[in-house]
């Protein structure tokens, strides 16, 4: 956890808050647009064999890569029904089109591969069905070593051209884990692949949170022997210390642009509520009492903050208008942690413990105050983060014996296991779409 309240004297209460915080946790003219169905179906989408025309061993392998991160991006979308399983060889085109059609499949995706000098150039085309007609075609260019963010393009570009909104396929998601017995800084893309370990400190670094251009990770790191706030730029490959006050500079959130972090500083008595300017300097103290404020995280419009206070006597979700006014409470029923605000604004989600002591995710919805329930009887699950897109969370969870990274659907369904990573991972944080 990164929140739970202990019962101490008040000369304590900064000791205590030190170790409870870190023991764990625009568009062409002549773009053609498809639709899905107003219900909520999915789509019917046929993914043909990609053609190589030369069949060298390289175009084949890559042919048969790029396909399988394509089919697997669009069923992680949760948009499309994918239909595979091709037609005769040498078939004609329109005996091609009859078998999709037969097969059920409203649109057909097409691609040929070719290779040269480590460079994949690949001609997508997609297929109306039934009218045979072809709706969208593009070349996609890159060096073989990124044949997977050209997939993730291609793949962000389909859901693209039928939802009118980004998919989310060039996403990674931070977080923190212990393999090495320390607390490291780790990423990864949104579909488990290409883990890469980002500190090698040997330290406690704890809290991670993508910046809105999601150039720069920040989070809080002992690398100096007190809880400070770093900076790690991924494009410029270089790490710079934010905020060092002595005491707890605990990671919070980004302003929706990027100018300013919300974060916890324990300056006085009681850990309160700061707004600091990207560069570390204090703009404004948000809180100010007797009493524990931790865990905020911008609306996505930038006026408005939630987080946790202790201030009835356990920790609960508030809400506060950026200039420090308007705070009202959220009204929950336990202890509540880990707050997030939804990138279309109308939710947020969070963790609430339950009467056997476990934590479960939950979901607070705005224009209805009704709460939902995402998780259940499964261990503690933690810390949830959204997709770009506002239809995801990742979170830890313990439901296999020990901390791991998972993503579910907003209404709770389609639970999977980010990736098998040996050791225990926490705090996830997940990136918006990105460009590099």
């Amino acid at each position: 956890m990164d929140y739970f309240i202990i019962k101490l004297s008040k000369k304590m209460l900064f000791a205590a808050m030190a170790v409870f915080l870190f023991a764990a946790a625009v568009f062409a003219q002549d773009d053609v647009y498809l639709s899905l169905s107003a219900t909520g179906k999915r789509s019917d989408i046929a993914v043909e064999s990609f053609t190589t025309p030369f069949n060298t061993a390289d175009d084949m392998k890559y042919a048969q890569l790029l396909k399988e991160v394509i089919e697997n991006d669009l069923v992680l979308c949760r948009y499309f029904n994918v239909i595979t399983g091709d037609p005769e060889k040498k078939v004609p085109f329109d005996m091609r089109m009859l078998f999709w059609e037969k097969k059920g499949a409203s649109v057909l995706l097409t691609a040929a591969a070719k290779v040269k000098t480590e460079q994949i150039t690949l001609e997508v085309k997609l297929y109306d069905a039934v009218s045979k007609e072809i709706i969208w075609q593009q070349v996609y260019k890159n060096e073989t070593i990124n044949y997977r963010w050209l997939a993730h393009e291609i793949s962000d570009e389909i859901v693209r051209r039928f939802t009118g909104e980004n998919g989310i396929a060039r996403s990674k998601i931070a977080f923190i884990n212990n393999n090495t017995r320390f607390k490291e800084l780790y990423v990864i893309d949104y579909d488990g692949h290409n883990l890469r370990r980002l500190t090698k400190d040997n330290k406690l670094n704890v809290l991670p949170r993508w910046s809105p251009n999601g150039e720069q990770i920040i989070y809080t790191s002992y690398l100096y022997n007190n809880p400070d706030l770093f900076a790690l730029n991924l494009v410029k490959n270089r790490r710079s210390i934010i905020s060092k006050y002595q005491g707890l500079n605990a990671a919070g959130s980004y302003s929706p642009d990027g100018k300013r972090i919300l974060l916890t500083l324990s300056r006085g008595k009681y850990p309160n509520l700061y707004l600091i300017s990207e560069s570390g300097e204090i703009i404004r103290r948000m809180t100010d009492g007797s009493y524990i404020d931790t865990s905020p995280s911008f609306a996505p419009n930038g006026q408005e903050i939630v987080f946790i206070s202790d201030r009835p006597g356990f920790p609960q979700l508030y809400i506060m208008n950026i200039d420090g006014g308007n705070v009202r409470r959220l009204t929950t029923n336990d202890f509540c942690d880990s707050p997030a605000w939804s990138p279309r604004g109308d939710k947020i989600v969070f963790t609430m413990r339950q009467q056997k002591g476990n934590y479960d995710l939950f979901v607070y919805d705005l224009p209805t105050s009704k709460i939902t329930r995402l998780t259940s009887n499964q261990r503690n699950n933690e810390n949830p983060t959204w997709s770009p897109d506002g239809r995801f969370v990742a979170f830890s969870s313990s439901r296999s014996g020990r901390s791991e990274i998972y993503i579910m659907a907003i209404d709770g369904s389609g639970t999977r296991k980010l990736a098998e990573i040996p050791g225990s991972s926490f705090t996830p944080s997940w990136s918006p779409n990105l460009t590099y």
